[in-house]
């Protein structure tokens, strides 16, 4: 979720907040918890805290929340997370208006628990997404300079599971004003020795569109803004401009395309990056605004659309031509954000991010189908009343969120 500067205030007062991942490979064994990374909307007694809810078959406690892991003192907001548990077992967690993130363990689930967390990378502050490298440690987007919040240009970091930064460059780009220069999000190929990065701010409407940097030394290698033009889409006389304030880019699945979603409801393909002359297409776009996390499942890219309170699903086996195949509609205060999978493919968890919706909403999806329906067993996980280690109970909005096994 972005934060527009009239949000500003909210966030830092109510502690509410919303990168990649490899398509996800189907796998028969289940996941049996599910990690909230939330913040207590109540101003005086603030705190962000990981949330641990049981979804084991035949456990007395399914569905309920099992532990609350408090991020420690001085916490009070959420934001990204890792979008995926990786085999390490940890889970990089974003406290955006601290400028700190914070690794939780959660190798064992009976006892989850903070290893470590990590703020500044050389002159850079604020990060704000994640993505696994194939050493282990974390490419890191870092928002801001770390002397002054909300002041660009910012740049990248490679950060260690102990939270020590490895490496660390910036992302000015000649030619362009610094104030666009803000890394929101990011998407790794190594087989390609690529990354991408998309440049929106979290709290100013700026973002010159997306950068391309040569993985192995972080080179910064294209800096390119997004085309104004929408060829085609599902809302044809929408003359809305879809091409601002890129979020959430992702890999499909033949490993190449580069697959990229605005908070302006466009979708683009970014292809050509490992060569000299990377192209962005746009080849779809959804209705209304704010348009946040998607989650890629085989041939299928499901994308959060609050302006239709629905999740909707588009098969992108072709992703010059992405061809709507489901939709879930929620009802009530329910504005989808944030999408999570698990393992399998076959289960979904989605948020609002808000206190008018303090909870977490369970889909099914078919693989093989694209359709998309609601949990018959454990269709919703409350987080209206959360006890929290040194806080009481307190009204909790939920952000991040990851299955684990």
């Amino acid at each position: 979720m972005r934060i527009h500067p009239i949000a500003l205030g909210a966030m830092l007062s109510l502690c509410a907040l919303p990168a990649s991942a490899q398509p996800t490979a189907p796998s028969e064994s289940k996941d049996q918890w599910l990690y909230a990374w939330a913040a207590s909307v109540d101003t005086s007694r603030r705190g962000a805290f990981l949330v641990q809810f049981d979804l084991r078959d035949g456990s007395p406690t399914a569905g309920k929340i099992a532990r609350v892991i408090p991020a420690g003192e001085g916490s009070y907001s959420t934001h990204h997370t890792e979008h995926l548990l990786q085999s390490d077992g940890l889970l990089y967690a974003d406290d955006f208006g601290l400028g700190r993130t914070f690794i939780f363990d959660l190798n064992d689930a009976t006892s989850p628990k903070v290893r470590a967390s990590f703020t500044t990378a050389g002159p850079f502050g604020w990060p704000h997404s994640y993505v696994r490298l194939p050493s282990g440690n974390r490419l890191v987007t870092y928002q801001f300079q770390s002397s002054k919040f909300n002041t660009p240009p910012g740049g990248l970091a490679e950060v260690g599971t102990d939270g020590k930064i490895v490496r660390w460059v910036a992302a000015a780009a000649p030619g362009i004003d610094d104030k666009e220069i803000t890394p929101y999000s990011l998407e790794v190929i190594p087989a390609l020795d690529r990354a991408v990065t998309t440049t929106t701010s979290m709290i100013e409407n700026t973002g010159v569109g997306l950068q391309v940097w040569r993985l192995s030394d972080l080179k910064l290698l294209h800096t390119l803004r997004i085309p104004a033009d929408h060829p085609h889409g599902v809302h044809a006389t929408d003359t809305t401009p879809h091409h601002l304030f890129p979020g959430e880019p992702r890999l499909l699945h033949d490993g190449k395309t580069v697959m990229l979603a605005t908070f302006t409801c466009g979708l683009y393909t970014i292809t050509g990056y490992e060569t000299d002359r990377p192209r962005i297409t746009p080849v779809y776009r959804f209705a209304g605004q704010d348009c946040a996390v998607p989650v890629v499942i085989g041939k299928y890219w499901l994308q959060t659309v609050p302006a239709e309170q629905a999740v909707v699903v588009l098969d992108v086996s072709d992703p010059a031509m992405p061809k709507e195949v489901s939709r879930y509609v929620f009802t009530g205060n329910t504005r989808p954000h944030w999408l999570g999978n698990d393992a399998s493919g076959r289960r979904v968890v989605v948020n609002s991010g808000s206190k008018n919706d303090p909870a977490l909403h369970l889909l099914t999806f078919e693989p093989s189908t694209g359709k998309l329906s609601r949990d018959a067993k454990t269709p919703l996980l409350d987080m209206a009343k959360v006890n929290v280690p040194g806080l009481g109970e307190v009204l909790a909005v939920p952000h991040g969120v990851i299955f684990a096994k």
